[in-house]
């Protein structure tokens, strides 16, 4: 079959295939410490890069403002995150994730190796074709960041 001939790409369809299993393989595991996905996910991406607004945070997770929000609201109460606003500026929210948040994300990594031992889920990869999936990867994302908006019909 030619190139771009499907519809859509097999690709494409492989790979929501294997982040559909993948989802599942984390809420499996995420659950067992009374979180959800896009809580960890939050959790992870304050981790990674410190004091986050919401907007940032909703990009970051490709979700929208409102959701985040929630998130967030969910993860003050547990004590995970830190939501301060701005002296300056009122409407300014920064998320930060906590000691505690970040105890609950290290106690769920050594979880998550305990249980899966030497298992990781790109094993079957060497270094270079995992070096080179990561390549590929990066530039479909810089393809869809760069394709124009969709306008919905209706």
């Amino acid at each position: 079959m030619e190139r771009g001939s499907r519809n859509p790409p097999f690709a494409l369809t492989q790979m929501a295939q294997i982040m559909h299993q993948f989802q599942q393989y984390r809420r499996n595991h995420v659950t067992a410490f009374g979180m959800t996905v896009p809580q960890f996910n939050a959790l992870l991406q304050l981790d990674r890069y410190g004091e986050l607004n919401p907007s940032q945070l909703a990009r970051l997770l490709f979700s929208d403002r409102p959701t985040v929000t929630v998130i967030a609201k969910n993860l003050e109460k547990r004590g995970w995150v830190k939501r301060t606003r701005s002296e300056s500026n009122r409407k300014y929210v920064a998320l930060e994730i906590t000691p505690h948040g970040r105890t609950k994300l290290r106690e769920l990594s050594e979880a998550e190796e305990s249980q899966t031992g030497d298992f990781e889920l790109l094993q079957c990869y060497s270094d270079s074709k995992l070096s080179q999936l990561e390549d590929l990867l990066d530039m479909l994302i810089l393809h869809f960041r760069n394709l124009p908006e969709i306008k919905r019909v209706g």
